[in-house]
C-alpha cells in the first residue's frame, strides 16, 4: 500500500495499525505529516522500553507526560474519545525517572487501564513495590508484573475482569504467601496463571515459604522454581477443579500436594521432589516422601498427555524400588526424557500406562552405559500402543538400536516406528540400520519404520 492509500484510512484505522507498534516506532511517524504529527497520541496505549532513551530519563518524562496529558479526559474531544487500554513498560534503574514508576502504574490503572505489563529490571538493593490500587482494579484483563516488588494491601483484593496473570521474580514481604493465595483466589474469572519463582541467593531472605495455589476457574498453570540452596522447606498446594493444562518444574519444594485436579488434560512435570539423586534420603524408613511422591501421582492420574523430565524419571526409579507407581488409565499420550542407564525400569513404568497410544522417548547416554536386555512386556504393547519415536540416538551406539528392537518384537497394533538420530546420517548407515530392524521379528506386521 503506498502512501497515498495509507492516508486514505480513517484515525480510527491507521492508530490501530500503530497500535501493534512499539510507542518509539509508533512516534517515529510523527514526521511523515501535519496529520500524523498527533496519530501515536491517539493509540490506546504504550509499549516503553527506557533502554531506547537517553540515561537522563528527560526523553522519557517528556513522551510519556505528553501522552498522558492529551489522553486525560478533560482534554479529550468528541473526535478523540480513546481511553488507555494496554501499558507496557520495561524499566531499569540506570535511566533517571526520579522513582515515578510506580506514580506511573498507579495513574495508568486509574484510567482504567486493561492490559498492564511491568518489567523492573532492578539492582537487588532497589525494589520497586507496585501500587495498592493494582489489588482492586475493575478493568484489568491481563497482569504482568516481572522483578517488581509486591505487599499486601490491607485490603480485600479485588480484580473482578482478570483472565491472565504472569509474575515472575517478584520480591514480596513477610506476608507474601497471603498476597499470592489473594491475588489467586479472588479473581473470580482468572484461567492463566504463570508463576515465576525468584531465584535465591545468600543475601536473600525468602519469605514464600508456602504457596497455595486455589482457584475455582484456572484453566492454565505454568510455574517454576529452579533454586538449589538447600536448608529450607518449602511447600506447595494446588487446588483447582477446572485446570486442564500444568507445567511444573520445581527444584526445591519439598512437600507438593495436588487436590481436586479432575479436568486435568495435560502436564509437563520436572520435578525431583526435592530428592538428591546419588544421596537420596528416598530410602525405606522415609515414609514422608514416599507419601508425598504417591499423593501427587494419584493427584494427576486422571490426565490424558504427560511431558516428563530426566530428573523426575530419576527419582521415580529410586520411588520404584520401594512401591509401585499407581495407574494412569485416561493417559494416551506420553513423552519422557529417559537415559539409557535407566531403561531397565521402563517396562515397569510403561505398566501404568495400560491406555497409551503414542509415546515419545528422548533418549540419552550416560558416560558409562551399562548393557540392558528388556523382557518383560507391559499391557499398552499389547493392545493399544500404536506409535513411537525414540530421539537422540547415536549411530554408533547399540542400546538404542535394542531398544527400537524390543519395540518391534513386542507391540502387537505398532503403526508406526521413529528413528531420530543425533548424527547426520548417511544414505549407507539409514539402510544399514532400517536393514537390520527389518531382520527382527515384527510383531505387527503394519508397522512402518521411519529414520531420521
Amino acid at each position: 500500500m503506498g502512501r497515498k492509500n495509507l492516508n486514505d484510512l480513517p484515525d480510527y484505522l491507521l492508530t490501530y495499525i500503530l497500535s501493534y507498534l512499539p510507542t518509539k516506532d509508533s512516534v517515529r511517524t510523527s514526521v511523515l505529516s501535519k496529520r500524523w504529527e498527533r496519530l501515536w497520541l491517539m493509540v490506546q496505549g504504550l509499549d516503553l522500553n527506557v533502554k531506547d532513551f537517553p540515561l537522563n530519563g528527560q526523553a522519557f518524562a517528556s513522551l510519556v507526560d505528553k501522552y498522558m496529558e492529551f489522553n486525560a479526559s478533560e482534554n479529550l474531544s468528541m473526535n478523540h474519545r480513546s481511553t488507555m487500554r494496554k501499558f507496557k513498560i520495561k524499566y531499569n534503574e540506570f535511566v533517571n525517572y526520579g522513582g515515578r514508576l510506580r506514580e506511573l502504574v498507579s495513574t495508568v490503572v486509574d484510567r482504567k487501564v486493561e492490559h498492564l505489563d511491568v518489567e523492573a529490571k532492578m539492582l537487588p538493593s532497589i525494589r520497586d513495590f507496585m501500587p495498592d490500587n493494582i489489588f482492586k482494579s475493575k478493568t484489568l484483563v491481563f497482569l504482568k508484573l516481572v522483578s517488581v516488588g509486591l505487599a499486601n494491601p490491607g485490603f480485600v483484593v479485588s480484580l473482578p475482569c482478570l483472565k491472565t496473570m504472569h509474575l515472575e521474580n517478584n520480591f514480596y514481604t513477610e506476608d507474601g504467601p497471603l498476597v499470592i493465595k489473594s491475588l489467586i483466589s479472588d479473581c473470580p474469572v482468572l484461567e492463566d496463571l504463570t508463576l515465576v519463582r525468584l531465584p535465591i541467593d545468600r543475601n536473600h531472605i525468602e519469605f514464600l515459604l508456602f504457596l497455595r495455589v486455589k482457584s475455582q476457574s484456572l484453566k492454565r498453570f505454568r510455574y517454576a522454581f529452579a533454586n538449589n540452596r538447600g536448608g529450607t522447606d518449602f511447600l506447595v498446594e494446588i487446588d483447582a477443579p477446572l485446570l486442564e493444562y500444568l507445567t511444573f518444574k520445581d527444584n526445591q519444594s519439598d512437600i507438593i500436594t495436588v487436590k481436586n485436579l479432575s479436568s486435568l488434560y495435560g502436564i509437563n512435570i520436572d520435578t525431583k521432589f526435592n530428592v538428591e539423586i546419588g544421596g537420596s534420603p528416598l530410602k525405606p524408613g522415609n515414609d514422608i516422601k514416599r507419601n508425598t511422591i504417591r499423593a501427587f501421582l494419584l493427584g494427576i492420574s486422571n490426565v490424558r498427555r504427560m511431558i516428563i523430565s530426566k530428573r523426575t524419571i530419576e527419582v521415580l526409579e529410586r520411588y520404584l524400588q520401594l512401591t509401585p507407581l499407581p495407574k494412569f488409565p485416561k493417559l494416551y499420550h506420553l513423552q519422557a526424557a529417559f537415559p539409557n542407564s535407566l531403561l531397565h525400569i521402563l517396562p515397569v513404568f510403561l505398566e501404568s500406562f495400560q491406555n497409551l497410544k503414542n509415546l515419545i522417548l528422548e533418549f540419552s547416554v550416560s558416560r558409562h552405559p551399562v548393557p540392558i536386555r528388556l523382557s518383560y512386556v507391559p499391557r499398552c504393547f499389547l493392545l493399544t500402543l500404536e506409535r513411537v519415536e525414540l530421539k537422540g540416538l547415536i549411530v554408533e551406539e547399540e542400546s538404542g538400536r535394542n531398544l527400537a528392537r524390543y519395540f518391534l518384537e513386542n507391540s502387537a497394533v505398532l503403526k508406526k516406528l521413529n528413528l531420530r538420530f543425533r548424527d547426520s546420517l548417511t544414505t549407507k548407515q539409514a539402510r544399514k540400520i532400517s536393514n537390520d530392524l527389518l531382520t527382527c521379528a515384527k510383531c505387527s506386521s503394519k508397522c512402518k519404520i521411519i529414520i531420521h
